[in-house]
């Protein structure tokens, strides 16, 4: 693992003996710098030292010019190599052509000679600092992966990891097949999770893994299982639950959420997510990869969780004797009716799937005022997701 106490390390390729000693003067402050100087020499180094952090590579060169070099390491067989930052430094004589070639390649960056020192220590600095987050990443999900495949425990939220996970469907498929009963598994995910941790730090970003792990696991019974499957990816096993039980937790899942947002600090970043429901027909060649898969295909972006958030629809496989799945206004159709309201209009669309795209909301806003319209809402989420036949499998936990 790097240190990243220690300065980082650049390689400076150019065959000009003073460029490469007026780059050193610029950068030796605040790099620890090699040199190379062709392609060739530069490609050398970078297969034998693995703790380089950037390339700054002349694009005009002998034997290999920055354009071959850069060309190879995007190529490399070697993840690290894939995705380290490259700068090309072109000359007053490359045309614009050049530099668009360099950028297509995968150039990170370019630097025109003569080249001014705080613009070149700058980019450097920048280029550099973003590798050593990103591989401080990979590295830190490396050892937690290595770590986990040993056991059945996500080491940073106390949830069942994919392993402990794929082990309980598999137990819940059997079950349900023996005894005629209903399944179904919920998939969250944080959407641009990355890029989240890129700009509010490692501390922020898994203080919010860890939010959406208490929020998942609140209120559920003993026989579901909550789990993290991959770095921003969540799921919740429902045993017993069908698919109209299981949106109707989902709705319940997005309504915490979105009340832990609105009431958490005010410098919380906001984050998008995207929920999936799976409820299969329970044939005997049904394997815990079928429902992941079928849940992953109904991931659905929802907004931020500080906007109006309606609960996802589900494109999950039925058993031909159960009733249609009732429908849901999407976040479009819901504002839409919204705007018809606020001007006096009457809105479009069906009124069920409005009622029950807002039905998180009101169930959010009942509990915040002591609960007085529980059973006028009870009584409506039963009308419209009840069935005449045949009968659903309530939750208990998650009735009231």
């Amino acid at each position: 693992m790097e240190n990243l106490d220690e300065k980082p390390l650049i390689l400076v390729v150019d065959d000009s003996r003073l460029m490469r000693l007026a780059a050193r003067k610029i950068l030796r402050d605040d790099f620890a710098i090699l040199e190379a100087g062709d392609g060739e020499q530069a490609w050398e180094r970078l297969q034998a030292q693995t703790d380089i952090n950037l390339v700054m590579s002349d694009l005009s060169m002998p034997n290999l010019d920055g354009l071959g070099l850069l060309k190879r390491i995007r190529e490399a067989d070697n993840d690290r190599l894939q995705q380290l930052p490259v700068i090309i430094v072109t000359g007053a004589e490359d045309d614009d052509g050049s530099r668009q070639k360099a950028l297509a390649a995968g150039a990170s960056d370019f630097i025109t000679k003569p080249f001014e020192s705080v613009q070149l220590l700058a980019r450097a600095k920048a280029q550099a600092s973003h590798q050593r987050t990103q591989q401080a990443l990979h590295d830190s999900e490396t050892r937690k992966t290595h770590l986990e495949q040993h056991n059945q425990v996500d080491l940073l939220t106390g949830l069942a990891n994919a392993r402990g996970f794929d082990n309980a469907v598999e137990e819940s498929l059997s079950f349900a097949r023996r005894h005629g009963t209903d399944l179904s598994l919920l998939m969250l995910r944080v959407e641009k999770y990355k890029a989240l941790f890129l700009r509010h730090g490692k501390q922020t970003a898994e203080h919010l893994l860890t939010d959406l792990a208490r929020l998942l696991s609140d209120g559920r019974r003993r026989e579901d299982v909550v789990a993290r499957l991959e770095i921003d990816t969540f799921a919740l096993l429902l045993p017993s639950a069908g698919a109209q039980d299981a949106r109707r937790i989902a709705g319940q899942v997005l309504a915490r959420i979105i009340e832990e947002q609105d009431s958490g600090e005010s410098d919380k970043p906001a984050i998008e997510l995207s929920m999936g429901v799976a409820n299969p027909q329970l044939l005997p060649s049904v394997r815990s990869a079928d429902l992941l898969a079928t849940a992953r295909e109904d991931l659905r972006a929802m907004p931020p969780p500080a906007d109006s958030a309606p609960v996802p629809t589900s494109r999950s496989r039925r058993e031909p004797s159960r009733a249609p799945k009732p429908s849901i206004a999407t976040a479009a159709e819901l504002l839409s009716a919204l705007q018809a309201l606020s001007e006096a209009r009457e809105p479009e669309g069906d009124r069920d799937a409005l009622v029950l795209a807002i039905m998180p909301l009101l169930q959010n806003w009942n509990k915040a005022h002591g609960g007085g319209c529980s059973a006028l809402l009870r009584e409506l989420e039963a009308r419209l997701l009840t069935p005449p036949t045949p009968q659903t499998t309530r939750l208990p936990a998650d009735s009231g």
